[in-house]
């Protein structure tokens, strides 16, 4: 790769403010980014606005030994920040080109900005709008599933050219294991993520009950915080013939998740729509057979290794949790699954991301030199 020796800005925000989701993305990118062979040729303005709490700060942003950043707090509260005069000028000093994770935040003025589409809303919606403009007048934006390529390319007027693909990274809790997984004597059904209604944890309850009705020891292990299912899941489960066998989470501690995976057995997800295949990757990368809904960006992502379900087929979905957890106690089949994860890495989703900024930083630099 060759840089560019122009600023790049990163909207931080939520990379030292949480740990889970685009906290994680952000947190991971950039610290993949700084471990390139070529950083230096690429400084980066880490601009993080608000005055949230900042719990990953520290050793799990992995900044210590990154020269080429700079860290840029504005204090002012994120919300309101669109409205504060000169905001974005506080926001973009220095910057070349600024990738964002949300697509109205925060203010850039006429700055050129990338936009990452991890997750993709409904179209004909509000927000569906507002990430359609974005989208079209990014000079870039940062998918992670054929699937979200296309959908992006049909609903906004970007051309094919500025949609670019990128593996999602899954090396994170495989890096943190700080010793070798345990395997428990309680067989564990994982769920991962926070309990909403997107995430049919009803469905998984039921699926699980279907699966200790056939007779099958296992348990059921939630982690994620409550979400707009919080409510239903906790009178289902109240109510639920499995519930002695059921463990919820509701404030995972990120330093005991590597563990907490590894020791797992297998992975239950359940899901209306999500555009990347990022937590079943992290759980094949260490070695967990996956149930999940038939979604495209998982199918192109797990392939053969995934055993698809319908999500209110309960019975079905307890079937393949059995064969789920047979394969999970076997060494060969977890070693076939992890190895189906093992090409999502950081530094591949970091590279992706590096060839999809350097045209625009050297056109950046060209217009520069021209005017």
């Amino acid at each position: 790769m060759t840089g560019t020796g122009r600023a790049l800005g990163i909207d931080y925000t939520a990379g030292p403010g949480h740990a889970p989701g685009v906290g994680r993305y952000v947190r991971e990118l950039v610290r993949a980014l700084v471990r390139l062979e070529d950083a230096a040729a690429r400084p980066l303005v880490l601009v993080e606005v608000g005055r949230g709490p900042r719990p990953m700060e520290g050793a799990p942003l992995g900044l210590d030994a990154a020269p080429a950043v700079h860290r840029r707090r504005l204090r002012f509260p994120r919300r309101a920040c669109r409205a504060l005069p000169g905001a974005s000028v506080l926001v973009t000093r220095g910057c070349d080109l600024f990738h964002r994770v949300a697509p109205d935040a925060p203010p850039i003025g006429a700055t050129p900005y990338t936009l990452a589409a991890a997750e993709l809303p409904e179209p004909g919606t509000e927000a569906g709008a507002t990430f359609a403009s974005a989208a079209s007048r990014a000079a870039a934006t940062i998918v992670f599933s054929s699937d979200a390529r296309e959908r992006v390319l049909a609903a906004t007027d970007a051309r094919a050219d500025q949609v670019h693909l990128a593996p999602v990274g899954t090396d994170h809790w495989e890096r943190d294991l700080v010793a070798p997984p345990t395997r428990r004597t309680t067989r564990d059904v994982l769920v991962l993520g926070a309990i909403r209604a997107a995430r049919r944890p009803l469905q998984a309850l039921r699926g699980f009950e279907a699966l200790r009705a056939s007779g099958t020891r296992a348990r059921l292990l939630l982690v994620g915080r409550p979400g707009d299912a919080a409510g239903p899941f906790r009178d289902a489960l109240r109510r639920s013939s499995a519930r002695d066998d059921v463990r919820w989470i509701e404030t995972p501690d990120e330093a005991r998740m590597p563990a907490c995976v590894a020791g797992a057995t297998a992975l239950l997800h359940l899901a209306n729509d999500e555009a990347t295949p990022v937590t079943p990757l992290e759980a094949m990368r260490h070695g967990l057979p996956v149930v999940a809904s038939p979604l495209p960006a998982f199918r192109e992502a797990l392939g053969d290794d995934g055993s698809w379900v319908d999500a209110d087929d309960a019975a079905a979905v307890g079937a393949a949790l059995g064969e789920a957890l047979e394969a999970g106690e076997d060494a060969s089949r977890r070693e076939a699954v992890a190895a189906r994860a093992r090409p999502y890495t950081w530094r591949a989703c970091a590279e992706a991301h590096v060839r999809a900024w350097d045209p625009i930083l050297r056109g950046v630099e060209q217009g520069r030199t021209q005017r």
